[in-house]
């Protein structure tokens, strides 16, 4: 028989400003109440639900044997129970699940089940049972093991608030409609690995202080851990994701690996703390990392992701990677029966295994590395030490105008560029806004030093030509300059265009050719001419200027003279002397000449250069 007392509501939560000895409201049961016990400190007295008919109104823990028993024995399977508020002893427990005890399976079926704010003194074993209607565990206090394994939950179920000072075990059970462990309190191991949640699963501001298993499990709607609190393992291990999951706000104290975690939706880690070293394995379509805080060194192996990293704060080392191969193998077994809970990447479909880069606004990237990831439509501006951001690998990034081998652009050069109405560029998304070439162009110089510091000169070089296009079409620079970088454009591509170095540089050679056998060659050699003073032996030679060439422009340009004029322009290249007797214009065509030619020998130099450093 259940000892007779005040039955103690461990769970009950008192509110501010009502203490020991005071009554409030807020105390008082929604349900008739035992009541019994009842004294000055606790003027309400057991909160047991009364048993309907019973004397003096007690409830099932109160009740004498002979009450006890014809109340048991009134319950067969399948029957509603409504002992809200009751204190069960493990004896107790064990009589009413025996009377529930289906004699064809052997495991307790129940209908409509309430157990709200009730306390379990010893182990809550309901391993098994069977809930056909909705199961209320709110508030309940489980002082022992509180034992769900293959419970199945045919109805809505809800253990809000509910505190388990031993272990709760929940493996292979099922849950039909949606699971509530909403501020819930785990104090030892929390274990539900192979667990189904075929509605919405809740575990809003939970706390795990020990272990939390739930590998294997499979979650058909959305998965909710918003702001839970987990100070042990997180195991997430194979488990599957049908819907959206939300870490947001939550802590994770001590969980060396999360995953390897598949998800047909989206990843919510917005807010999310890790404080210690941590490997995150996720494949799902979006993965939401933004304001996370990362106390350690972590790597995250995605697969299928859409990565958003705004505002992302890393105090050590935080890797972010494309994996190669699957994280989970495939389900042969389950996909050959046409089960929807294939524990694989099936439930992603066709996607693009790749993982891609959303935004980087506000994160800081002192400490981030990226590898093997897409970037072609990340916007980077906000982000933090862009320069040292960590690109491993071979980023693959935006092209100009859409070209599978033009330059390297960033998204943020694609909008402006749409904007403005220019052809094969792509225009930003709606919500986006459109930066200015002012803004722009710190972006690629960001990115062009923390390539180089990866030596990755090919990519950095065209991150160079798209900070200077950016300088050059930044209409708040002084006019003087922009015209400068339009020459130094128009001429070389910003020392980065070798075919239209090398065109100029070759049209500059044929214009001297040209120039010099026009009018650069004199029309005869020069003649060598005696002056002297009438004095014998005393006399100067000197030769005759040479004389400019005459006739028409056809007979000037001859093979001969074409011929000598090459040497003329290819030592103008290199500053050697001429070697030819030249004319006073082909003297000033040859200054010219070697102010030109050899500056854009000097840029075909480091356009080669800028592609093959290494």
């Amino acid at each position: 028989m259940p000892p007779v007392g005040p039955c103690t509501d461990r769970n009950r939560r008192t509110p501010p400003g009502v203490g020991p000895g005071m009554t409030s409201s807020h105390e008082l049961p929604s349900w008739p109440h035992c009541g019994l016990g009842a004294g000055s400190r606790d003027p309400v007295g057991c909160r047991g639900r009364a048993v309907p008919g019973a004397a003096g109104g007690r409830c099932l823990a109160h009740l004498d044997e002979a009450a006890l028993a014809a109340h048991l024995a009134g319950i067969a399977p399948g029957a509603a129970v409504d002992h809200q508020g009751t204190r069960f002893s493990g004896d107790l427990l064990q009589r009413l699940l025996a009377r529930l005890t289906d004699p064809g399976t052997g495991h307790p079926r129940l209908g409509n089940a309430d157990f709200q704010e009730c306390c379990f003194t010893a182990d809550a074993r309901f391993a098994h049972a069977v809930f056909r209607g909705g199961a209320r565990f709110t508030g309940a206090t489980f002082m022992g093991l509180a034992d769900f394994t293959r419970a199945t939950f045919q109805g809505s179920c809800s253990f809000h608030g509910a505190i388990f000072l031993a272990d709760a075990s929940f493996p292979d059970a099922v849950f039909a409609d949606g699971a509530v462990f909403g501020s819930a309190q785990f104090a030892k191991d929390a274990g539900f690995s192979r667990t189904g949640f075929h509605g919405s699963a809740g575990f809003t501001q939970a706390a795990f202080a020990a272990s939390a298993h739930f590998g294997a499990a499979w979650f058909s709607g959305e998965a909710c851990f918003r702001e839970a609190a987990f100070r042990g393992h997180a195991l997430f291990g194979a488990a599957v994701l049908g819907g959206p999951a939300v870490f947001a706000g939550a802590v994770f104290h001590a969980a060396p690996a999360l995953g390897p975690l598949v998800g047909a939706g989206s990843v919510d880690l917005t807010g999310a703390r890790f404080l210690a070293p941590v490997a995150l394995e996720i494949a799902a379509r979006e993965l939401v990392l933004a304001k996370t805080y990362w106390a350690s060194a972590a790597t995250l192996r995605l697969r299928y992701a859409t990565v958003d990293l705004c505002d992302v704060v890393a105090e050590r080392q935080l890797s972010i990677g494309a994996h190669p191969v699957p994280l989970l193998p495939p389900d042969e077994e389950r996909r050959k029966e046409g089960d929807d809970q294939r524990r694989d990447e099936s439930v992603l479909g066709d996607a693009d295994p790749g993982v891609r880069i959303r935004s980087m606004h506000g994160a800081d990237a002192a400490h981030l590395a990226l590898t093997g990831t897409d970037l072609s439509g990340c916007l980077f501006t906000g982000a933090l030490h862009l320069d040292r951001l960590g690109l491993e690998g071979r980023p693959a990034f935006a092209r100009a105008r859409g070209r599978r081998c033009g330059r390297r652009v960033l998204a943020e050069e694609h909008h402006w560029r749409a904007q403005q109405g220019e052809r094969g560029w792509r225009a930003a998304p709606d919500g986006v806004d459109v930066r200015a070439p002012a803004v722009i162009a710190p972006l690629y110089l960001a990115l062009r030093k923390s390539l180089e510091d990866g030596r990755n000169h090919p990519d950095a070089a065209d991150f160079r030509y798209g900070e200077m296009e950016m300088r050059r079409r930044d209409a708040t620079r002084p006019l003087k300059d922009r015209a400068l970088l339009t020459a130094y454009w128009a001429v070389s591509g910003y020392a980065l265009r070798l075919r239209r170095t090398l065109l100029w540089l070759v049209l500059a050679m044929t214009a001297t050719v040209l120039a010099t056998a026009l009018w650069g060659l004199p029309g005869t050699a020069p003649t060598a001419v005696a002056r002297g003073g009438g004095v014998p032996g005393n006399f100067t030679l000197t030769s005759a200027p040479p004389a400019d060439p005459t006739g028409a422009v056809r007979d000037r340009l001859t093979a001969r003279r074409l011929g000598r004029s090459v040497p003329v322009a290819l030592n103008a290249a290199v500053f050697r002397a001429p070697g030819q007797d030249l004319t006073v214009t082909g003297t000033y065509i040859d200054i010219a000449s070697r102010m030109t030619e050899p500056v854009l020998l000097g840029l075909a130099v480091l356009s080669v250069r800028g592609r093959i450093k290494r």
